[in-house]
């Protein structure tokens, strides 16, 4: 593993208490048609992200969290609802636009890695990057780009596995190069979609530290959603989702709750 790890955040300690606001929503709602019936999923959720802060959101499975997620990381649209990204409204930006913001300054971590079997290591790290630049840029970039993916993997202790395909690495493996990847056009936020949820205690809690490190290292923007309340209450903010809005006040109280055990 790499050196880059920290001690768990403190919701007492927030280093972030006062840092500008860089993602908001205001009302957001979403409902899927299941069968005969519409689900409501998202029921007028307003929240706020700080700059270099990791906001952890809290929800039972099947809350609606990976939901929330996607519509704030523009992977998915809101019903209603307003979504601002360092003032800029979603709505506004046209739809090419937005695809190429949410390739460059968001970076995804999902459960499952979702990374592309038929690809080693090194160049599941480098596919947000052929993307950015497209094909016709990609020859001039190509070797930056590589550098700049083999030293991500050495960041996150992959050195000796980068031309390794995802069928010949560990779970834990799987998702720090998924985390590399996430990384590799130097986002501003991080979306990290139950990132330990998949993995054992161990492995869990190096990818724990290995995100927690890029925080305090680099003052990676983060938001983890999340079932598991402790890994949770060492972010430097959680919230809980509950009934399809977010419950500010319940997350305070759990960290509490946690901190008592």
């Amino acid at each position: 593993m790499s050196d880059v790890t920290a001690t768990p955040a403190s919701s007492e300690s927030d280093p972030e208490a006062g840092a500008p606001v860089i993602l908001s929503a205001k009302g957001l709602t979403k409902s899927y048609k299941v069968g005969g019936t519409r689900l409501e999923v998202l029921r007028g959720v307003d929240i706020e992200v700080h700059e270099g802060e990791i906001l952890a959101i809290l929800g039972t499975s099947g809350c609606g969290k990976s939901t929330l997620l996607h519509v704030l990381g523009w992977l998915d649209s809101p019903d209603k609802g307003h979504i601002q990204f360092e003032g800029k409204d979603r709505g506004s930006i046209p739809g090419k636009e937005r695809a190429r913001l949410r390739n460059d300054v968001m970076g995804f971590v999902f459960q499952f890695y979702h990374l592309l079997p038929e690809f080693d290591a090194l160049e599941n790290t480098m596919m947000p990057a052929m993307i950015k630049h497209g094909p016709g840029a990609w020859r001039t970039q190509r070797r930056a780009s590589r550098d700049r993916a083999k030293a991500l993997l050495a960041l996150v202790g992959l050195t000796e596995r980068m031309e390794h395909k995802p069928r010949q690495l560990s779970g834990g493996e799987r998702q720090r190069v998924a985390i590399a990847r996430a990384l590799m056009n130097e986002p501003r936020f991080l979306f990290c979609d139950e990132p330990t949820g998949n993995l054992d205690g161990k492995t869990a809690e190096d990818v724990r530290n290995l995100l927690w490190g890029l925080n305090e290292k680099q003052n990676q923007t983060m938001v983890i959603v999340t079932h598991d309340a402790r890994l949770a209450s060492q972010a430097h903010r959680v919230v809980r989702l509950k009934d399809g809005h977010i419950d500010e006040a319940g997350g305070a109280a759990l960290v509490q709750e946690i901190d008592l055990d």
